[in-house]
């Protein structure tokens, strides 16, 4: 039967250890985020993994030489305790796919937004203001347009602060 498990990757070595695996015949997920890096006055959207540094393997225990992802290039270990790998439950991975959108990309928004939704703020200098939400940073903040004296201005604020306009 095969089960879920956490596969610790070289600090920025995910991708190679995900292309590496796959070679073996490996069933491996990286969950991604998309995040937007402004730099000299250019904005581009990258993919970076969920969980740096960590990816998944899905695989049977008794049918399938595990020790072998150990030595696979990218990969530092399969996280074990004592001499066996530890398996998650497929729940944890099922709940991360379930959060992805249509291009397999995890949404970091809260459940129920998107950009361009409108939402309304609590707890802050600009509270039962509404806004349009523009980006889920991955620190927990949004991005959001807010219309102030006839002016769209962004403002940040932590994710917990908004909630869907009614």
């Amino acid at each position: 039967m095969k089960s879920w498990f956490v596969v610790r990757a070289k600090p920025g070595a995910e991708e190679r250890a995900v292309w590496h695996l796959k070679n073996q015949d490996f069933d491996v997920y990286l969950p991604r985020y998309r995040k937007q890096i402004r730099h000299a006055r250019k904005i581009t959207n990258v993919l970076r993994p969920l969980f740096p540094g960590y990816l998944f393997v899905h695989l049977d225990m008794k049918n399938q030489c595990w020790r072998a992802i150990n030595g696979t290039i990218g990969v530092l270990s399969l996280l074990q305790f004592g001499d066996q790998p530890m398996p998650l439950a497929d729940t944890i991975v099922n709940d991360i796919r379930n959060s992805e959108d249509d291009t397999g990309i995890v949404s970091l928004a809260p459940k129920g937004l998107q950009k361009g939704d409108v939402v309304r703020v609590h707890d802050s200098a600009f509270s039962d203001r509404t806004a349009l939400l523009e980006e889920v940073s991955d620190d927990k903040r949004v991005v959001l347009l807010l219309d102030i004296m006839g002016r769209e201005v962004r403002i940040t604020v932590p994710v917990e602060k908004i909630a869907i306009a009614s």
